[in-house]
């Protein structure tokens, strides 16, 4: 018999915020995070043949280890769920790392690479510190494993935005199979001069601020943050003698090669519209059922404009209202999957929608609701839909809702 897989608990910590309901508090004043560009000077970026001075979520470059980053998030996820480190050991508990692990800056080491002899060393000993043994991949996994006495080590997951969200497809499946009993889902990002260069060579960074679904400019607005998340099955917190309100419901994984144009990667719209379709389908509900959609939406138009076109082949022309705060608080792009699950399990407790805030105008031609600069929607319905789409040409859409019981309460 299948298990019931629910959410627990979650944690973040950001540029826009320090803590989740600093987030939400941050949301409901309809603030917008500030940019700054990544280059001191114009050369820089000239050099490099990028279009313009890549912008980034100012103050986003992270402080502190990697190590002692995640800790910050686990003990909020942990406190949220009621529970202590030591229910993080047993056999019966997997964690996933997700994220770039850690990297090297490559400005660090771009002027050293033809110096490494012993006369060199003796004379730069900042070179020694770009040895690979300081970023070994194990590394973070293995002091998770230490720290919290875990009984397996932590599952290392990386492919590309759809990271967290893969992560979190992978424990559902372990769980509801019975497999495992909890599982806890933790990463981190930081922007590095290689991710500018990439994502600005992939026509991906603007000289300003980014806006889903608009027409303004196609760009993301990156930042650093880190993020963690727990689940269990429903027979488990029961048994802790707690009552869950959030319930994963489906969790559904396709893969398409897309289309990789010049600039950037094109979703493939009827890929994403059959992964919401089989969504629904598994979670035993109709269009009808959901109360809104967290699609993925960064703001490059492409993507956006798929991501809006599939939508319209499952609920039609502003057939559902369709939210993304990327814009407001920052792209966490390998990480952002798992904020957005947060921000879903915010709304469907609190039985609203907060609306976000718009930078640029949402382009009308889209003919999608984007739920955007207007009051808190009251969630009538108790299922929300949430998707991802990546680089690597993966798609994937869960269904969440609110627990029965607790849906129930106030009727």
């Amino acid at each position: 018999m299948s298990q019931n897989v629910v959410l627990s608990g979650w944690g973040v910590t950001s540029a826009y915020a320090p803590d989740f309901p600093a987030l939400i508090n941050g949301l409901t004043k309809q603030r917008l995070v500030s940019s700054q560009p990544w280059f001191a000077t114009a050369s820089e970026w000239q050099e490099l043949r990028l279009s313009c001075n890549p912008h980034y979520v100012a103050g986003s470059q992270p402080i502190g280890t990697a190590f002692e980053r995640l800790q910050s998030v686990i003990a909020q996820a942990l406190s949220g769920a009621g529970l202590d480190v030591a229910q993080l050991q047993g056999k019966r508990v997997r964690v996933y790392l997700v994220g770039h692990g850690e990297r090297a800056n490559i400005t660090d080491f771009l002027g050293y690479q033809d110096r490494n002899d012993q006369e060199e060393l003796l004379f730069f000993p900042k070179i020694k510190r770009l040895h690979a043994a300081s970023y070994a991949q194990d590394r973070v996994a293995r002091r998770l494993t230490q720290t919290y006495q875990l009984s397996w080590p932590p599952i290392s997951l990386y492919c590309a935005s759809n990271s967290a969200l893969a992560a979190v497809h992978l424990a559902q499946a372990t769980i509801a199979a019975g497999e495992t009993d909890l599982a806890l889902i933790v990463g981190w990002i930081e922007t590095l001069t290689q991710d500018i260069m990439f994502l600005g060579g992939q026509g991906m960074l603007g000289d300003g601020g980014a806006q889903p679904f608009s027409h303004h400019n196609s760009s993301i607005l990156p930042t650093a943050g880190s993020v963690a998340l727990i689940m269990e099955s429903e027979q488990h917190a029961r048994q802790r003698n707690v009552n869950p309100t959030i319930l994963l419901r489906s969790s559904v994984f396709c893969q398409s090669g897309g289309a990789r144009g010049s600039s950037s990667f094109t979703a493939d719209f009827r890929t994403i519209a059959h992964t919401l379709e089989r969504a629904l389908q598994e979670a035993g509900l109709t269009v009808q059922d959901v109360a809104c959609v967290f699609p993925h939406a960064n703001g490059v138009i492409a993507s956006d404009k798929a991501e809006a076109m599939a939508l319209q082949k499952v609920w039609g022309k502003a057939g559902i209202p369709v939210v993304s705060y990327k814009g407001q608080v920052g792209y966490m792009v390998s990480c952002c999957g798992l904020l957005d699950l947060m921000l879903v399990a915010d709304a469907l407790q609190q039985r609203r929608l907060l609306a976000s805030t718009s930078r640029y105008p949402i382009d009308e031609s889209l003919q999608i609701h984007v739920h955007a600069d207007c009051p808190p929607l009251a969630l009538e319905r108790t299922h929300i839909l949430k998707s991802g789409i990546g680089l690597d040409g993966s798609a994937i859409a869960m269904v969440i809702s609110r627990c029965q019981e607790d849906a129930d309460e106030l009727a």
